[in-house]
């Protein structure tokens, strides 16, 4: 079915046109709630609960400088960590977002972790940004138990729904389709949800994120059940390659491919990742993958962004903010040769393409 509202972008308050927005950030929480399934239920997140249990911090205690670098490295150490709830501290960070000179937050956050219609939308009234919610289901710790016996069309039918509807009241419609969650290896009823989101990729013509799982292989092989879904993989963002590939061959060997590549841990300047054995970049690391694929001609499917999810990335709490982008990094990729036409085309031209319905 085509979308009524093709070529426009879909935001929280409306129908926009796409030369509305400028700089955005395409993959941020505003609200999240990762205990909305309880820990013992976190098996995506299995090693970095595991890791808490032998720290010795109490799960219940406050964020403080005492045990900030700790629970930086590993949020699963304190409830207070894994839930970002607090409106006023949010639309706080988006006003300094939006004095940097932010226009856009693509809001990701699933059905069933926390996703809140009516606050995004008060949010975005109160700061004057334009946020873009998504729509779809994470990984399948977070997805309703009727999933199980759901096929994908039926899926797809929930996800069709919610665009076509919206959620809440007044109904708040999803721009994007995502960020859909895949483990890995990949459990059949996420490639279920993955299908039946290509599926709605393809009828309503919305751009689909997704959050692959943290293996080399994944992101091709969610590209390939894209395709095979009948989805389009020039219309499909992969997002946090920051942790999952690390050679300029495998970034590459995506690109090729098509799919909008991204970085959005922008600001996780530690080597430590706790979910997983790796070498975490840092972000003129993150930089540099950039240069290597527009030195390969891929620069028109860059796309950044912080991944914020917790009070921690929040300068209350000693964190960098939604700003930190626009205020650190850009500085970084002008000092190593991308000129400003460049950068434009990273934080608003090709946000505006895959954000526009086609």
């Amino acid at each position: 079915m085509a979308h009524p509202n093709k070529g426009k972008i879909m935001t929280v308050l409306g129908p926009v046109e796409p030369d509305a927005i400028g700089i955005t950030q395409m993959h941020e929480h505003m609200i999240i709630d990762f205990l909305a399934v309880g820990l013992d239920a976190q098996g995506s997140h299995a090693a970095a609960v595991a890791g808490a249990d032998s720290v010795g911090i109490d799960w219940f205690e406050p964020i403080s400088l005492s045990n900030y670098y700790a629970v930086r490295r590993n949020p699963f150490l304190l409830k207070e960590a894994m839930q970002l709830l607090d409106v006023d501290l949010v639309t706080a960070a988006l006003q300094d977002y939006r004095k940097a000179g932010g226009s856009c937050v693509v809001e990701v956050t699933p059905i069933g972790v926390g996703r809140n219609p009516g606050m995004l939308r008060k949010m975005s009234e109160a700061t004057g940004l334009h946020v873009v919610m998504g729509t779809g289901f994470y990984v399948r710790d977070f997805q309703p138990p009727e999933f199980a016996t759901m096929d994908e069309e039926a899926i797809a039918d929930v996800i069709l729904k919610d665009i076509e509807e919206g959620a809440g009241s007044p109904a708040v419609r999803p721009g994007i389709v995502g960020e859909i969650g895949m483990a890995w290896p990949m459990h059949p009823q996420e490639i279920k949800a993955l299908r039946a989101a290509a599926k709605a990729q393809q009828r309503t013509g919305l751009g689909l994120s997704i959050h692959p799982g943290r293996d080399v292989q994944a992101p091709l092989e969610a590209i390939r059940i894209v395709e095979e879904a009948g989805g389009d993989p020039t219309r499909t963002i992969i997002c946090h390659l920051d942790r999952t590939i690390f050679e300029t061959k495998d970034f590459l060997s995506l690109a090729k491919t098509g799919c909008y590549c991204e970085q959005d841990l922008f600001g996780w300047e530690t080597r430590h990742y706790p979910l997983s054995d790796i070498d975490m970049p840092n972000d003129a690391i993150r930089v540099d993958n950039i240069m290597a694929l527009a030195d390969a001609g891929h620069l028109d499917q860059v796309l950044v962004s912080h991944d914020v999810d917790s009070k921690l990335r929040l300068k209350p709490y000693g964190g960098e903010g939604y700003q930190h982008i626009i205020e650190n990094v850009i500085p970084v990729m002008r000092r190593k040769g991308l000129s400003q036409a460049d950068i434009d085309r990273i934080m608003i031209e090709n946000p505006r393409r895959v954000l526009t319905i086609s």
